[in-house]
């Protein structure tokens, strides 16, 4: 990805990050999206396909294409924007609105990724699939996978138009389990789970 003349401090490392997202190919979004706090300065970066702007936070700070690509950068004061912030761009004329997925932490506890993990966790299915969730007040819904052999996985639905580079997912450590809390959706959501194989690079869509 070509270094631009809006950000340069962007390191050639953030940019090779960056480019694995665009391509769909990062085993650990976290790293890269959301928001990343160094000192008093913080850095966020958004891949949201399908929109022409993209602001952040109350004061809706205007966030940076770079170049052509879908990403989205923005860099300020840490104190400018709090830990659980929205995304706001044009939709229809409208203005649409949602909390960043990359600004929260894993909600699956260790302990229940300690039992699946040997194989004694009775009741996993209570937090594999798609469940209502709720994380500082703010609902949604806790999507979680088991997919061991994966390079990448991503929650599809028509909220993100089934693109399988909008919402790539958390992989728990060694465990296989890959989860992403979307605030904003309900209940009733449909979705599917695209997985793309580690070794063959094979893309998979499963229910």
């Amino acid at each position: 990805m070509p270094n631009t003349p809006e950000h340069p401090t962007l390191s050639p490392a953030l940019q090779a990050e960056l480019q694995r997202i665009i391509e769909a190919r990062h085993h650990d979004p976290f790293a890269v999206l959301g928001r990343h706090v160094q000192g008093d300065q913080a850095t966020v970066c958004a891949f949201k396909p399908h929109v022409a702007q993209l602001s952040i936070g109350d004061q809706r700070l205007p966030m940076q294409r770079l170049g052509d690509s879908d990403v989205f950068v923005w860099q300020g004061p840490a104190d400018a924007i709090p830990e659980h912030y929205q995304r706001h761009w044009q939709a229809d004329g409208h203005e649409a609105s949602e909390y960043d997925p990359y600004c929260f932490a894993p909600q699956l506890s260790d302990f229940d990724l300690h039992l699946f993990g040997e194989g004694r966790h009775w009741h996993i299915q209570q937090h594999l699939g798609a469940h209502p969730h709720r994380v500082d007040g703010i609902e949604g819904v806790l999507f979680a996978t088991w997919a061991p052999n994966a390079e990448r996985v991503s929650v599809i639905g028509d909220f993100n138009r089934w693109d399988g580079r909008a919402h790539p997912m958390r992989v728990r450590g060694g465990s296989g389990v890959w989860e992403l809390f979307i605030p904003g959706l309900g209940a009733d959501t449909l979705y599917k789970f695209e997985i793309r194989n580690r070794e063959s690079g094979e893309v998979l869509v499963k229910t």
